[in-house]
């Protein structure tokens, strides 16, 4: 058995074995002869998962999706048509007959979580309108119709569904939706204030995983929004670089040894008394230095969006020459009633290198609040940072 304290879940070496070999032979590295444990089968990324997905899904065929674009370069897979749904529901299965789910999920451009979700209430006997993101001041004009459709769940982003909750306040509530599906980002303090303002005691039903892998973890509405749960066959290995994903046996969208996500992850204790809990801690390329200070971005939003009066924030970065994780000028954008001044005073504070940075060069930390901020078109996500190239 493959097990260690850092470890997450736990297979047999065998299997393990077998979906190295199977890899390889799909166009994945090769098994060394002598290889025993985990830790000497290669590590694995897109470029794999392309070849892989590709040659898995020849029999049957695929549907190519991509991931990244968000924060990333775009990383492509071919995704079995079942899209693994046998495996999911066997331990999660947030619908069921008689339900209506409204998927707020954006179609089209690559992205899978649409059509994942269009597969999930197929699969389990529910209706579903394939509806897309909608803007708070839409929201009004369609709630009768979804009040007389009997429309009881709703999926999409924390970004998504916070626009629906604000949008179904604004129209003078009374929703009808007793369930959640969220995934695709993480939620923070103002979009879940405003979804149980809206929505009350809903149920909420989490995923997390990657259109490379598809579902990995998951989490009912018992373990709350930030411990969800691995899905067993699996292993994961955290490491500050980004957690390594294998899994054994069959009926996954594709087979997956030591493969390398984007996210951080540590084991987590969930009050529902599960077994195999984690925690995504954030993304791994998460940490940029400026003039020097090394600093985390999810720290720093997380500094930012605990000053009262601000709803949300992200931060631009404007990328130093020559460098891709060095940056010469970090601006705060957010949004709220709470001023600039107070934003910037609180960060300095808390982050001293920050502060001796601002006071050599005023410039290169800036904060200002922002009517909106930018989402991605693709994913109507609202990433936490955008990127600007250096003038020429």
């Amino acid at each position: 058995m493959t097990a260690a304290a850092t470890v997450i879940g736990m297979v047999p070496w065998s299997g393990l074995l077998d979906q190295a070999r199977l890899i390889a032979a799909s166009g994945g590295p090769a098994v060394p002869a002598d290889a025993t444990r985990l830790a000497d089968l290669a590590i694995t990324g897109p470029d794999e998962i392309l070849a892989v997905s590709r040659a898995v899904t020849r029999s049957g065929g695929g549907v190519l999706m991509s991931s990244g674009g968000t924060t990333g370069r775009p990383k492509l897979t071919f995704v079995a048509y079942h899209q693994g749904l046998d495996r999911l529901l066997r331990q999660w299965r947030p619908l069921g007959a008689g339900d209506f789910l409204l998927n707020l999920f954006t179609p089209g451009r690559l992205w899978a979580s649409h059509y994942y979700m269009q597969a999930l209430a197929q699969r389990s006997g529910s209706d579903v309108a394939p509806f897309g993101p909608i803007a708070p001041d839409e929201v009004g004009e369609w709630l009768p119709t979804l009040r007389r459709l009997r429309v009881n769940a709703v999926a999409g982003t924390p970004t998504a569904l916070a626009d629906f909750a604000r949008g179904v306040l604004d129209a003078g509530g009374g929703s009808p939706i007793e369930k959640i599906i969220w995934m695709a980002e993480p939620w923070t303090e103002e979009k879940a204030t405003v979804v149980r303002e809206a929505f009350g005691p809903v149920r909420l039903w989490g995923n997390y995983g990657s259109v490379e892998t598809y579902v990995i973890a998951t989490g009912t509405p018992e373990c709350g929004t930030s411990v969800l749960h691995l899905m067993p066959d699996q292993v994961l290995e955290p490491d500050d670089d980004g957690a390594l994903l294998s899994r054994v046996g069959d009926g996954w969208t594709v087979p997956t040894v030591r493969y390398r996500l984007g996210d951080r992850v540590a084991a987590q204790r969930c009050a529902c008394g599960r077994p195999d809990g984690l925690r995504v801690l954030g993304r791994a390329d998460d940490a940029i230095k400026l003039h020097g200070a090394l600093v985390g971005i999810g720290m720093v939003l997380e500094v930012v969006r605990g000053e009262p009066g601000v709803r949300d924030a992200q931060l631009v970065l404007t990328r130093a020459p020559g460098e891709r994780h060095s940056v010469s000028r970090v601006t705060v954008h957010f949004t709220g009633d709470a001023t600039a001044d107070a934003v910037r005073q609180r960060l300095l504070r808390q982050f001293f290198d920050l502060g001796v940075v601002a006071g050599h060069q005023p410039g290169a930390v800036a904060v200002e609040r922002v009517a909106r901020l930018h989402r991605v078109d693709r994913t109507n996500k609202i990433p936490p940072m955008i990127w600007l190239e250096p003038a020429a």
